[in-house]
């Protein structure tokens, strides 16, 4: 063989040798530095199993934290997907049906729980594979393992074993998960549910009212029956309280004016077209930041100022109800409590949430106007002053062109009329403070339509420029006299 041919042999070899030794290196599992308080000796394997517990085989799971302490049971629930099915089958019942597992919390049975939740909380501390093993460790306290921010878990087994666990803090680098002590072992395992780290409360559901959606049965275009949807409606509405001097109360009126809302305290008005909406938004569905007590009621309720609430409404809204709930004044971070009357548990929620009823404003409530009346409902309209001048004005709905008539037959122009009537329904209240509005009115205007009539009667504020109103016979605020005299300039022209 040639030199030159085995010089060139030699270096193909060596450079085989070589490749192999670098893909071997760059094959190889990197090396990770050790967890921050970690001892040498740690275990880095993955995946070691922590619990092992067969929900079948649980009788209890006791919590303790700087919260408090309480305890869940498990609770026999219906075989999944079985129900109803041994009499589809003949009476066998299935060897696969096997009992969903289901949990509640000790002294909190009868009340709603947040089961779900409780579920995956309980039976993630079934079964815990460490991230990490990190061994024994003599400073349990700098991974929150003792003191006060440590948390105790202890699962009783009805085979009779016993499972103690100490839940400690997250972790804040490297292997990401919570520490975790079993056995004098800590390990990083997955973050088990934050529930475990507060109290029992943050287990009981936080719906405060729930009005379900309002249907009406329908037929469509092809005699199929239907649900069809109707608007959310309060039929009824009372808030009292002792931020309200005077209760406000309103009902839905089938009237074809407005929205059909009519206040009648403090005073009686026509509801404004969309003032109710964020109430019945407020009141349709309300939902608690937390629940702060149960089992309260009587001379408890006086903790959480609802022995004599700030506010109460009482409502029945899309033919459910009556519904009551209780708010407390603010705090000082904007919170109030509220409860549900004939319910024991004390919900927290921000003022936000219920500030459309707590702190409602019967002017907020209201129409501005007086009476809005429609031009095209009005038939006859007829003004009366003080001493017992009479204006009348018969309108003509009927005919191609509208016409209007006084009391002699006397036709006036269309479109000074409707000038005149926008001026009228227009008269603005701006303050429901009560004056006297007793005797004969200085000027009553009564709308007279197809079916039904309304009156409007003023009487003027002695020493002021402001005239008190009534409707229908009932107070319904202050106008001001800057709009009242040219009001009664223009009918004077207009019946010349």
């Amino acid at each position: 063989m040639k030199k030159s041919v085995r010089t060139l042999l030699i270096l193909l070899a060596v450079l085989a040798v070589l490749g192999g030794a670098a893909a071997c290196l760059l094959l190889a599992p990197a090396q990770t530095a050790p967890e921050e308080g970690a001892s040498p000796a740690a275990s880095e394997e993955p995946k070691e199993a922590v619990t092992a517990v067969e929900p079948a085989d649980v009788a209890a799971i006791k919590v303790e934290n700087n919260e408090g302490s309480y305890t869940i049971l498990p609770v026999q629930a219906e075989p999944a997907g079985t129900a109803g099915s041994s009499a589809e089958s003949g009476g066998e019942s299935s060897a696969a049906a096997v009992p969903e597992a289901a949990y509640t919390i000790e002294g909190l049975e009868g009340y709603d729980l947040e089961t779900s939740r409780l579920k995956t909380a309980a039976e993630g501390l079934l079964s815990i594979s460490a991230n990490r093993s990190l061994g024994p460790q003599e400073d349990l306290g700098q991974y929150g393992l003792a003191g006060e921010r440590a948390g105790k878990v202890t699962i009783e087994q009805k085979s009779g074993g016993t499972v103690e666990l100490v839940l400690g803090d997250s972790t804040t680098g490297g292997t990401a998960g919570q520490y975790l002590l079993k056995d004098g072992q800590v390990y990083i395992v997955p973050a088990l549910s934050d529930l475990l780290r507060g109290s029992s409360l943050g287990l009981v559901g936080k719906e405060v009212c729930a009005i379900p959606d309002w249907t009406t049965p329908g037929v469509d275009e092809n005699g199929e029956a239907t649900e069809d949807a109707m608007p959310d409606t309060l039929f009824k509405l009372t808030i009292s309280g002792k931020a309200f001097a005077e209760p406000i109360e309103a009902a839905y009126v089938e009237k074809a004016r407005l929205n059909g809302y009519l206040l009648t305290s403090p005073v009686v008005a026509e509801g404004g077209a969309t003032s109710f909406d964020p109430m019945i938004a407020a009141l349709k569905n309300l939902t608690a930041d937390a629940v702060a007590a149960v089992g309260i009621s009587g001379e408890g309720l006086a903790g959480y100022g609802l022995d004599e609430p700030d506010a109460a409404v009482t409502f029945e809204m899309n033919m459910q109800g009556p519904v009551t709930l209780l708010a407390s004044a603010k705090d000082s971070s904007n919170n109030r409590y509220v409860m549900v009357e004939g319910r024991d548990v004390v919900y927290q929620v921000s003022n936000d949430k219920v500030s459309a009823w707590a702190e409602a404003k019967a002017m907020g409530l209201r129409a501005g106007t007086i009476c809005l009346a429609h031009i095209d409902d009005v038939g006859h309209l007829s003004l009366t002053r003080e001493g017992g001048m009479e204006y009348a004005f018969d309108i003509d709905l009927e005919g191609e062109e509208k016409t209007v008539k006084k009391a002699g037959g006397e036709e006036v122009p269309y479109e000074d009329y409707q000038g005149f009537f926008q001026q009228l329904v227009s008269l603005s209240v701006f303050s429901l403070e009560e004056a006297p509005h007793e005797g004969t009115p200085a000027l009553r205007v009564e709308y007279q339509y197809e079916e039904g009539s309304d009156v409007v009667e003023l009487f003027p504020i002695e020493g002021q420029d402001r005239w008190a109103v009534t409707l229908n016979g009932a107070y319904n605020g202050q106008v001001r006299g800057s709009e009242v005299s040219p009001l009664l300039e223009k009918l004077e022209a207009l019946y010349a």
